[in-house]
């Protein structure tokens, strides 16, 4: 099942941007536009800016825009269906359902199928924690955790042995073979989670898509714990565990901590800090960051005091770094814990010693130095001036440079001088290695316009008009989309721009299956460039002024479709082709290679020129 078309249209129809948006972030009205601060970055001048009138958002701060359905996607982690469920519901509007395609409808059942018998398995362990022998619940009261506390995570058990999870799941009605796929049992039948402490791994919406399993008993030659296996449902690398519950506090205090195990987000949560979430014992990743990012911009390491721990706060600092954001660290006394540490102590001292103790990654890394060792304190500056570099923001880096200038006791001036040293040094490797890389700046909008103009229109409407807006000439009536892809193809001309020549691609193979493509489809795009280009092509106004310089003159666009793409695919052409004509000339003056071969392509390359220009009325 899915959601029907008409309910779609009607809830585009009823719901109102400012209103769905205003419900996560402060807008001000602004002449025709709302405005308010960047939900994604941590800004001081509001870049955050609404159209009713377009009924799209731009995130200038960071790229993001898009519709209120992809807001509700990029803002709130939604999925498609959920963003149209949660607006159907804030405007008390009736769903109707529509039957999906045979294969589409199967994948649908079985991954709801899953998750209905994840949470039956989920509910198993629990009932299984106050009905067993009490192992388990005894193990996690002689850790200081409340039964509140195990309530809201909805800890479990399983008795060692256990096969009455077969039993039930068969009772239920139930198909054994999803926890067969769900790796909860083996091809055996045999529980993978016997005798292990049950910590249910919620996704950011609430379902339950995996388990982590610590045994209890330390007499037993096996992995202390033990985690689901990958699946379509959970990735470790891409879950944090805790965030289901914390996601609303790590908004209210913008700050998130990041801690390593489940008892620890347990313990952090009972004496009241709530934004904390887990990586569950993995390396912090790329992923796992940005999922924090959605909520706030600095993120708080509390991981081991020993080497290990050390360490993965060290690669944690560059990671966060990596990704744009701030991070603080907070180690606690050699001899604790998180859990033992929250449990034993009370409020106010905790309180007092995380406000004392939590320290920029500056800070944290100059600690390390040991009897103020000369090479100890070489190594620690050359560390820190590594992660200064990868700070992207000028002002952020300034400010630390300073900071780190007074910690070191170095000028300055010598920080910066070093600094732009390594910075040459790696630009050199960069390139000695050939490795190419999509920088911030190739993703400029504004600048990719600017240089590739003509790709720009064709973008520009295919986007806009998609294949929901027909065009007519004397001979044919076609889509926008489709009128475009076939002229394109009659010569065999791609886009030189990547992220245009994606675009294209993906729009090639709807069209093939009959698809329909509206503004909708790229604003709510699975890939966040395209979501954001998207945007910046509709937040514009048309490029007259732009065209006109070029001699080219559009009325009203709407009324004259055929006029505008057909010149744009002209002109797309010819720019495209004046390329390689001049590709083929600078070959025709190389020796190496078939000459014959060569002046046929210049030669052909230069007719497929004239044609284009005739056509254009340029001469001739």
């Amino acid at each position: 099942m899915r959601i029907s078309q008409k309910t779609i249209d009607q809830i585009f129809d009823i719901a109102i941007i400012e209103d769905v948006i205003s419900e996560f972030v402060v807008l001000k009205k602004t002449g025709a536009n709302y405005k308010g601060l960047s939900p994604f970055n941590d800004e001081k001048t509001p870049s955050f800016v609404v159209s009713p009138s377009k009924e799209i958002w731009n995130d200038f701060s960071s790229g993001k825009g898009g519709n209120m359905i992809s807001f509700l996607m990029e803002h709130e982690q939604y999925t498609y269906p959920e963003a149209l469920l949660f607006l159907a519901k804030k405007y008390n509007i009736d769903v109707e359902y529509i039957e999906l395609d045979e294969d589409t409808q199967r994948e649908k059942n079985r991954r709801e199928a899953i998750l209905i018998v994840l949470k039956f398995t989920k509910n198993f362990f629990c009932k299984n924690l106050m009905s067993s022998d009490k192992i388990g619940l005894n193990y996690l009261k002689k850790r200081g955790f409340s039964e509140s506390t195990i309530k809201t995570f909805e800890i479990g058990y399983c008795s060692d042995n256990d096969k009455s999870l077969i039993r039930e799941i068969k009772q239920a009605g139930y198909n054994v073979e999803y926890l067969k796929e769900s790796r909860i049992i083996n091809q055996n039948e045999k529980n993978r989670f016997s005798g292990r402490l049950i910590f249910p791994i919620q996704n950011i919406t609430g379902h339950v898509v995996g388990f982590g399993g610590r045994i209890l008993q330390n007499n037993i030659k096996t992995v202390k714990y033990l985690n689901s296996d990958s699946s379509d449902l959970y990735q470790k690398s891409k879950i944090l565990y805790g965030l289901f519950l914390a996601k609303k506090h790590i908004k209210k205090f913008d700050s998130c901590y990041i801690v390593e195990g489940y008892t620890d987000v347990m313990a952090l949560h009972q004496i009241g800090i709530k934004n904390v979430v887990s990586n569950c014992g993995t390396a912090l990743t790329k992923d796992q960051i940005r999922l924090i990012n959605r909520f706030t911009n600095n993120i708080i390491i509390l991981f081991d005091s020993d080497n290990a721990g050390i360490n993965a706060t060290l690669k944690a600092i560059d990671a966060i770094l990596e990704q744009n954001m701030m991070p603080q660290v907070l180690q606690l006394p050699s001899s604790e814990d998180r859990a033992s540490f929250v449990t034993k102590n009370k409020l106010n001292d905790i309180t007092k010693y995380i406000e004392l103790n939590t320290v920029d990654f500056i800070e944290f890394k100059y600690s390390l130095i040991e009897d103020s060792d000369t090479s100890d304190l070489i190594k620690i500056t050359q560390s820190i001036l590594e992660s200064l570099l990868l700070i992207e923001h000028q002002i952020s880096q300034t400010f630390y440079v300073r900071r780190a200038s007074q910690i070191l006791k170095i000028k300055e001036e010598d920080l910066l001088l070093e600094l732009k040293k390594i910075k040459s040094n790696k630009n050199k490797i960069r390139q000695s290695r050939s490795i190419v890389k999509q920088d911030k700046e190739s993703l400029d909008f504004h600048k990719i316009k600017k240089d590739n103009l003509e790709e720009f229109q064709l973008m520009r409407l295919l986007i806009n008009y998609g294949t929901s807006e027909e065009i007519k000439d004397n001979k044919q009536s076609a889509s926008v989309g489709i009128f475009i892809a076939q002229e394109l193809e009659k010569d065999n001309i791609g886009f030189s721009v990547f992220l245009f020549d994606k675009i294209y691609q993906d729009i090639s193979e709807k069209i093939k299956l009959n698809e329909i493509l509206t503004k909708g489809y790229f604003l709510t795009h699975s890939e966040e460039d395209i979501r954001g280009f998207a945007a910046y092509v509709l937040g514009e106004k048309y490029l007259l002024s732009n065209w006109e310089e070029k001699d080219i003159f559009v009325l009203e666009e709407k009324d004259i479709l055929y006029k505008v793409a057909r010149e744009s695919i002209l002109r797309f052409k010819l720019k495209r082709v004046q390329e390689m004509v001049k590709n083929a000339l600078l070959a025709l003056k190389d020796e190496n290679g078939d000459a014959e071969d060569k002046l046929k392509q210049f030669s052909q390359l230069s007719t497929l020129e004239k044609k284009i220009q005739q056509e254009l009325g340029r001469l001739f």
